[in-house]
């Protein structure tokens, strides 16, 4: 069985265009932001990495991380992070929450998917 990916991304085209190419390689559950993605979560699946984009709209991805990594359950979980802007400021920020890989927006598709392929083995 595919390993399962979190793919959190408000844009819905580039969620799905995302989650068609990694589709090929995992199992993918889409949110709109993170909210979405803590419901989703709170249901008990756990997935094996999750993807959240930085910026989105009701809880971003900085917040997102810092409620996931608060979790006895959740706070294991590889999180990769894809963000639009241009700022080592914020890629820092997000090494200091844990992530396990940053991706600045446009990215290769095929280079978040071989860390993505690293990171779960």
């Amino acid at each position: 069985m595919n390993k399962k990916v979190l793919l959190i991304e408000d844009h819905d085209s580039l969620r799905y265009i995302i989650g068609a190419f990694l589709s090929k390689n995992f199992e993918v559950v889409g949110a709109r932001n993170g909210l979405e993605a803590m419901g989703w979560l709170s249901k008990g699946v756990l997935p094996d990495v999750i993807i959240s984009d930085a910026r989105m709209p009701e809880l971003d991805g900085a917040s997102f991380l810092s409620n996931l990594r608060c979790s006895g359950l959740f706070s294991k979980i590889p999180v990769v992070i894809i963000s639009g802007a241009d700022s080592h400021e914020e890629e820092q920020q997000f090494q200091k929450l844990g992530i396990s890989g940053f991706f600045r927006k446009p990215f290769n598709p095929v280079q978040l998917q071989d860390q993505l392929i690293r990171i779960v083995g």
